[in-house]
């Protein structure tokens, strides 16, 4: 397992160097830039097929700033300065759980007093460079593949929130015992939550660009799915629990072609040093010293096969289906079946008799994904009348 990017650098340089960047997290970077790829050629295609018009934004041009911006940028630095010179102090410390150390209360207070002096020099200077500026408006028209980056970002921050908001509620009795913590640690995600929050902040924030709900949706669909794919690639790498229950069963013939870690894997360093202890362990920060003692599914790596092949699916198809919104409904009852049934192999909580908050979720998305389908093609149906 590669618990760290410092563990991967090592596997093909020979070389450590104590980077704070998990696996999983390079992995949801890799996921963003791919999902933006394909967002971006989906994008402009739609623009040259006038499904999705140009529009124009007004730029404000030497807009005075108002109160709470000088409030914010006072913040910004403060913190800037006393989470970094205390980072660089605890380097250590800030390397092993980077998200834990930012959002604690421990930083430098003469780091924070440097970063409100310099905020206070850039204000000065801001506000008499400013002062004497009239302010302009400027329209600028947008392409649609302009917005991509806005897009991932409005995506990750919503996403990011509505997957701890979910973990929590799955987890209910980790977070009342230690809320801050369950909060603002590094792991501790729901794909769903993410997903949800995701999609809603989406289709608000394109309605400026005048881009119609079920098309965006269209667009996003394929990425997602892919996105998800990178992303068990690095849960499946890191190890970071998301992994199956117990397999003792022995691997059949006709699957003898696969690798043994393919069919059960006891996942060694895994991030989240769960298990029994490595004799002789030789990881370099020596912490991440932990095997399970029994070898289980390892879903992600499955998710992440089956979600590749769905994601060529969805990409193939949506040239073909001419029904704007039918294609994410497609997405949806994709995503169901998959995660429905990996649940029955995969390790989670059950909060509903036997039933995970995934598998329940999953199954809605199916019903939801289904109803779409028919009811964009009974409102087809009816403007041909």
């Amino acid at each position: 397992m590669f618990p760290t990017v410092s563990h991967i650098v090592q596997y093909f340089t020979g070389v450590f160097i104590n980077l704070p960047f998990k696996t999983f997290g390079l992995f949801v970077a890799l996921a963003f830039l791919a999902a933006g790829l394909f967002i971006n050629i989906d994008l402009t295609q739609k623009y040259k097929q006038n499904k999705i018009l140009k529009t124009k934004i007004k730029i404000y041009k030497n807009k005075h700033k108002k109160i709470y911006n000088y409030i914010f940028i006072v913040f910004s630095y403060y913190f800037l300065f006393f989470k970094g010179i205390h980072a660089f102090n605890n380097y250590n410390e800030f390397s092993y759980d980077t998200l834990s150390f930012i959002f604690s209360s421990e930083g430098s207070i003469y780091g924070g007093i440097i970063g409100l002096f310099l905020s206070l020099i850039y204000i000065v200077y801001f506000y008499y460079y400013s002062i004497n500026k009239k302010e302009e408006i400027i329209e600028r028209d947008v392409m649609p593949n302009d917005i991509t980056s806005n897009l991932l970002l409005v995506t990750s921050i919503s996403g990011l929130i509505g997957a701890k908001f979910f973990h929590q509620l799955e987890n209910w009795d980790d977070f009342v015992s230690d809320p801050f913590n369950q909060l603002f640690s590094g792991g501790g995600l729901t794909f769903y939550g993410g997903l949800i929050f995701g999609s809603i902040s989406v289709i608000y924030y394109v309605k400026r660009f005048n881009i119609n709900s079920s098309t965006i949706a269209d667009i996003m669909a394929g990425p997602l799915m892919l996105a998800y794919a990178i992303g068990r690639i690095g849960c499946h790498m890191s190890g970071d629990g998301d992994w199956g229950i117990q397999n003792t069963n022995t691997k059949p013939h006709f699957l003898e072609f696969i690798p043994d870690w393919l069919w059960a894997y006891n996942y060694p360093n895994n991030v989240i040093r769960l298990g029994v202890k490595i004799q002789d362990c030789t990881d370099p920060l020596g912490i991440y010293c932990y095997k399970l003692p029994y070898s289980v599914y390892p879903t992600a790596i499955y998710e992440s096969i089956i979600c590749l092949i769905l994601f060529l699916i969805l990409w193939n198809l949506r040239k073909k289906i001419k029904i704007s919104g039918t294609l994410f409904s497609i997405y949806l009852i994709f995503n169901g079946f998959e995660r429905f049934f990996i649940e029955k192999i995969r390790v989670n909580n059950k909060i509903y008799y036997d039933y995970t908050q995934a598998e329940i979720i999953s199954f809605m998305l199916i019903i939801i994904g289904f109803i779409s389908i028919f009811v964009l093609h009974l409102r087809n149906n009816k403007r041909k009348i």
